[in-house]
C-alpha cells in the first residue's frame, strides 16, 4: 500500500490547527470561569471580612467572619470571647500560617505570594493558639487569651456603622430587634412545625419581605415580585442553594417583547426550580411588581440576606 505523504501532511496540520484552536478555546473558556469564580468569590464576601472593626458611632468592635460574612461583637462583659473567637477559626497548616509575616517583622509580604489567609485562624497541630492574620497588611499576630484579644482590637479599623449593616449580626450583647414599619403579622399557621431558627416572608401584597430570627423580626424591606401573567408561586418554599452569580436570560419567542439577558448577577437564592430571590440592578421600583416570577432586592438588602439566610430556610410567599 503506497502512502500519499502529502495528504498526510494536511491532515497533520489540520489536526495540529485543531488542537490549537481546541486549547485556546479551554484556555479562554477556563480563564472566563476562573473570572466568574473570582467575581463570586468578591462578592460573597466583603470589604471588611477577615478584620476587626470599630463603628465610629458606637464604638462596638466587630469581627466579620470570612467564611460566612457576618459579624460577632467583641465585647469586654463577654467571658466567653476566646472561646467564640475559637470556634470561628479556620483550621490551616503552620507553613500557611508562616507565610503571613509576623506584626514585629519588617517583613512585607508581596501580592504574588499571598495565599488568600485572612481573618482568625489556628495550626491544625496546635488549637489553643490563635492567630489573626490581617488582611491588607498580610501581618500574623498571636492571641492567646480573652485579654490579649481586647488588648489587640484597640487598634481595629473605625468605620461607618452604614458601611457594616450588610454584614448580618450573628453576635452581640444586645438583642437586635427591628420595628415592622407594615405593623405585619408573623404567619405562625403555616410555620406551626418550623418556629424555630430563621423564616423569611414575602408578602405580595405589600411587596415586602420580613426575616425572623427565633420569632424576632430582624431585617424588613421591600421588593419587586412577578408582575402580572409572570405571577411569583405562592406557597411555603426554602433556601434551595446560594449561588453568587447566576446569569439570567430567556428567549419565549424570537422578537417577543418579554425576551430578556440581564447577564451575570450577583447574590442569588434559589427558592424554587428558576425563581431566586436576587439583587436586580436594572430597576429602582422596589414596592410593585416588576419581575418575571424572581423576587428583585437591592444591592443593600440583598448582600444582607444574601449572607443571613442559609441554605434549607423557609420560605413563605403569600
Amino acid at each position: 500500500m503506497k502512502l500519499n505523504l502529502k495528504m498526510v501532511g494536511t491532515n497533520y496540520r489540520v489536526l495540529s490547527l485543531i488542537a490549537v484552536m481546541g486549547f485556546a478555546f479551554s484556555f479562554c473558556f477556563l480563564t472566563s470561569v476562573n473570572e466568574a469564580q473570582a467575581r463570586a468569590y468578591y462578592f460573597s464576601r466583603g470589604e471588611y471580612v477577615g478584620d476587626f472593626v470599630k463603628e465610629k458611632e458606637t464604638g462596638r468592635i466587630w469581627y466579620i467572619d470570612p467564611v460566612e460574612s457576618r459579624r460577632y461583637q467583641i465585647s469586654e462583659n463577654d467571658d466567653k470571647l476566646f472561646e467564640r473567637l475559637m470556634s470561628l477559626a479556620q483550621v490551616k497548616t503552620w507553613p500557611q500560617i508562616l507565610s503571613a509575616a509576623s506584626v514585629d517583622e519588617d517583613r512585607v509580604v508581596p501580592q504574588s505570594s499571598r495565599i488568600g489567609l485572612m481573618g482568625i485562624v489556628h495550626d491544625e497541630n496546635n488549637p489553643e493558639l490563635l492567630w489573626h492574620i490581617q488582611k491588607k497588611a498580610y501581618k500574623r499576630q498571636a492571641l492567646t487569651s480573652r485579654e490579649d484579644v481586647l488588648k489587640y482590637v484597640k487598634g481595629a479599623v473605625e468605620v461607618d456603622g452604614k458601611n457594616l449593616e450588610e454584614y448580618p449580626i450573628h453576635y452581640s450583647d444586645f438583642e437586635y430587634v427591628i420595628e415592622d414599619p407594615k405593623g405585619g403579622e408573623f404567619p405562625v399557621t403555616e410555620f406551626a412545625s418550623t418556629t424555630g431558627g430563621k423564616h423569611i416572608t414575602v408578602n405580595l401584597k405589600e411587596q415586602r419581605m420580613r426575616a425572623y430570627e427565633n420569632g424576632r423580626l430582624v431585617n424588613t424591606f421591600l421588593i419587586s415580585s412577578g408582575k402580572y401573567g409572570f405571577w411569583t408561586q405562592k406557597g411555603l418554599h426554602s433556601v434551595l442553594a446560594k449561588l453568587p452569580v447566576v446569569h439570567y436570560a430567556w428567549t419565549y419567542s424570537k422578537d417577543n417583547p418579554n425576551n430578556y439577558d440581564l447577564g451575570d448577577v450577583p447574590y442569588n437564592l434559589r427558592i424554587y426550580p428558576h425563581t431566586y430571590i436576587h439583587y436586580a440592578y436594572w430597576h429602582n421600583s422596589f414596592g410593585r411588581p416588576m419581575s418575571h416570577g424572581c423576587v428583585n432586592v437591592n444591592l443593600a438588602n440583598i448582600k444582607w440576606i444574601y449572607r443571613w439566610a442559609d441554605e434549607g430556610v423557609p420560605v413563605l410567599v403569600y
